[in-house]
């Protein structure tokens, strides 16, 4: 299922979304990064298990495949948005509070444990559980995000 809008920020409008290059396999309703390709612009790529919170961008809405001249919707991750996340794990209690990272397996699946991954690569905290905790179960959050700029010069990602 990848990640699931519970709220937006509060407000009770559509949530805007962004016409973004996308490289790589990018799947509706799961995370992208937002990568600086130097001079020749930026594109958004999915999300791994080593993503960081200076990386992790949006959510998808479209389906893309291949180079950076497919354009896909995204919707920015900004503070106040609630997620229900699928889980790698089961679910439970001593999940919450905690920040995790993506599933290495599944880019739209957080790898849930009881320990808090205190590392940049912790870029979502589970407030609350959706469901039972036996199985599977899913977790409510929001994404960690800190973006700021860098130089047009600089060919990392953003920092």
């Amino acid at each position: 299922m990848g990640f699931r809008f519970v709220r937006g920020a509060g407000i009770d409008v559509e949530v805007a979304a962004v016409d973004l290059a996308a490289s790589g396999v990018v799947r509706p309703t799961h995370a992208v990064d937002f990568v600086r390709s130097g001079t020749g612009g930026a594109v958004v790529a999915p999300t791994t298990s080593s993503s960081t919170t200076t990386m992790v961008f949006g959510l998808a809405l479209d389906y893309a495949q291949g180079a950076s001249d497919t354009i896909v919707r995204v919707i920015p991750f900004i503070k106040g948005q609630l997620l229900e996340v699928d889980c790698a794990n089961a679910a439970t209690t001593a999940q919450t509070g905690l920040r995790h990272a993506l599933s290495a397996s599944d880019r739209g699946t957080i790898h849930n444990s009881a320990t808090d991954v205190s590392t940049q690569t912790g870029i979502f905290t589970a407030i609350a559980m959706v469901g039972s905790t036996s199985g599977s179960g899913k977790l409510l959050g929001y994404f960690n995000v800190n973006h700021q700029l860098v130089s047009v010069t600089d060919t990392t990602f953003l920092q």
